[in-house]
């Protein structure tokens, strides 16, 4: 991709996880720098292409955030939120990332077949096989309580005020790799009641914004018959920072199964069932993990939609005021 590919008309590919949906790039080398203008009007859902979010497909050798994990992994997920915003890194945009680079031939055609392979990201490698069913499973790595075991104990660290559901509620805040809030719900009601076309209020508030997600329990299953929950099962909304409300959150489905499992304090449940508006993903928790801090993988679908150009002109830089 030169420097003048832009201004010609950009090629992108439309895709989605769970109706979380990205616009992808392809810039192996990395002379593209978008500007935050130029990512906002790309996910504009009137006057662009519409997304979530931006991901851009660069070498992690071409990029100096990148450049230290290249041994590892040859390439470098550049995630922008919708507004133009950085981010670290975005759980269902990872799997439609892995699809986009073996759809676009950027991985041997082994890494399709179940072997895991790994992306460089702002949070660190992330390793992800393809299943046999076309979803795909990433290791999402380390997650902790941000507040440890004196939040384990409270069953909270935060208040946060939801438009539509009255006085604020406390909520669970954790890490994993980009900072996630969890408010337990009483039941379904309440969760179709939140309004997250405002974003909610935290207090304290996050130094760099928060995700939050708004999360119901709902019935654990036992599969063996042993009388014992072998999967959780979850319903989650999430608002997005930089983004507003999206249909889904990988990271924020995490979030949402380690708070609740936190809070009924199921170290042995490992396995969740996470319902989202645009579908459904499954959380596993890494063998060894606590209550407060270990490892978790997640599953989903990862779905290319469309592919196409841009129009000369829609990337061209805003006038100054």
């Amino acid at each position: 991709m030169s420097e003048t590919t832009p201004a010609a008309g950009l090629p992108f590919v439309k895709g989605h996880g769970t109706e979380n949906d990205f616009v992808l790039v392809a810039d192996p080398d990395g002379t593209w720098e978008p500007s935050a203008a130029v990512v906002a009007r790309l996910c504009d859902r009137r006057a662009g292409i519409g997304g979530d979010g931006l991901i851009r497909a660069v070498r992690s050798a071409a990029l100096p955030e990148g450049a230290a994990l290249a041994a590892d992994a040859e390439w470098f997920m550049d995630y922008r939120n919708a507004d133009g915003s950085i981010a670290e890194m975005c759980g269902n945009g990872v799997r439609v990332f892995a699809e986009f680079l073996l759809a676009e031939g950027f991985l041997p055609a082994e890494a399709g077949d179940g072997r895991w392979f790994a992306i460089g990201t702002r949070a660190g490698l992330k390793r992800l096989r393809r299943e046999p069913d076309g979803r795909w499973t990433a290791d999402m790595g380390p997650w902790r309580l941000t507040g440890g075991e004196r939040a384990l104990a409270d069953g909270s660290d935060a208040l946060v005020a939801v438009a539509g559901l009255g006085v604020p509620r406390p909520a669970l805040s954790l890490d994993l790799g980009n900072p996630h809030t969890v408010v337990a719900l009483a039941e379904p009601a309440e969760l179709d009641a939140a309004d997250l076309l405002h974003a909610p209020q935290v207090q304290p508030e996050p130094p760099h914004g928060t995700n939050v997600e708004l999360v119901v329990p709902l019935l654990a299953v036992d599969v063996t018959g042993d009388h014992v929950a072998d999967i959780g099962d979850v319903r989650m909304r999430v608002h997005e920072r930089g983004v507003g409300e999206t249909r889904s959150c990988g990271t924020g489905a995490c979030a949402a199964a380690l708070a609740t499992r936190a809070w009924s304090g199921a170290a042995s449940l490992d396995v969740w069932r996470v319902e989202v508006p645009g579908g459904e993903v499954v959380v596993t928790v890494g063998e060894g993990s606590s209550l407060v801090e270990g490892t978790v993988w997640l599953t989903g679908p990862a779905v290319l939609v469309a592919s196409g150009s841009t129009a000369p002109g829609l990337l061209d830089e805003p006038a100054p005021a």
